[in-house]
């Protein structure tokens, strides 16, 4: 733990002078989706609100909204723990992905579309494969189906999403091997940009329909093996 609250005291200065638990909350969002703080990590108030120089009171109010957004869990008589997804949450996870990425690219309309979010996620992803960084794969990833549903144009469905991916990092970060799991990506990451590159909506939506469904499925055959581990 002493690490990790080394790495959030420098995100103190990111709280400014009008510190909020929204704040405090989109720091400890960021760093457990980074994986500073793993599924089952037990968070301390006393150390983290010390780490950001924050009072007791305001972080408990982050640590509820980020219970709100199924981030943390409180235990009785335990404290607050980073949540461990069950294989049923994984599912529902991606049955919302697939309602709603599948809808933005359904709703584009005319091309040209605005795709050059997505084409840096791409090419990110890329480069992270060369360098053997695996882990910046996996946030390249992500980076790239939220670039995607930025392209409905819509702050309500980008903050929804933010969550959603959020929580699904949860389970990413349990999986021991994540080149097998992320590197068959990039190239589909790849041909989805290039549909909608030459506008071929349909058949963009059609492959990442497909796409979804392939995750979920290698996801879960890992991540059910995994997450008694951590249980």
């Amino acid at each position: 733990m002493a690490a990790e609250l080394t790495g959030l005291a420098d995100d103190r200065a990111l709280l400014g002078r009008t510190s909020t638990a929204e704040r405090v909350s989109d720091i400890l969002r960021s760093r457990i989706a980074e994986g500073f703080f793993p599924p089952g990590t037990r968070l301390s108030e006393d150390s983290i609100g010390g780490a950001l120089g924050v009072s007791r009171n305001t972080l408990r109010e982050a640590f509820r909204l980020l219970t709100h957004e199924r981030l943390l869990v409180h235990e009785l008589n335990r404290g607050v723990f980073v949540r461990v997804l069950t294989v049923q949450d994984v599912e529902d996870i991606y049955r919302t992905r697939r309602l709603v990425e599948c809808a933005v690219v359904r709703g584009l309309g005319e091309p040209p579309y605005g795709l050059d979010g997505l084409a840096e996620a791409v090419d990110d992803g890329q480069r992270q494969a060369r360098e053997g960084d695996w882990k910046g794969v996996s946030t390249a990833n992500i980076h790239f189906h939220r670039e995607l549903v930025a392209l409905a144009g819509s702050a309500r469905t980008d903050e929804l999403m933010r969550s959603v991916f959020a929580e699904l990092r949860l389970a990413f970060h349990v999986v021991d091997n994540p080149r097998k799991l992320y590197e068959p990506y990039l190239a589909r990451n790849q041909l989805i940009l290039g549909m909608l590159q030459r506008g071929e909506r349909d058949r963009a939506e059609e492959m990442l329909a497909e796409y979804l469904d392939d995750s979920l499925r290698g996801l879960v055959g890992v991540y059910g093996r995994r997450v008694a581990d951590v249980s």
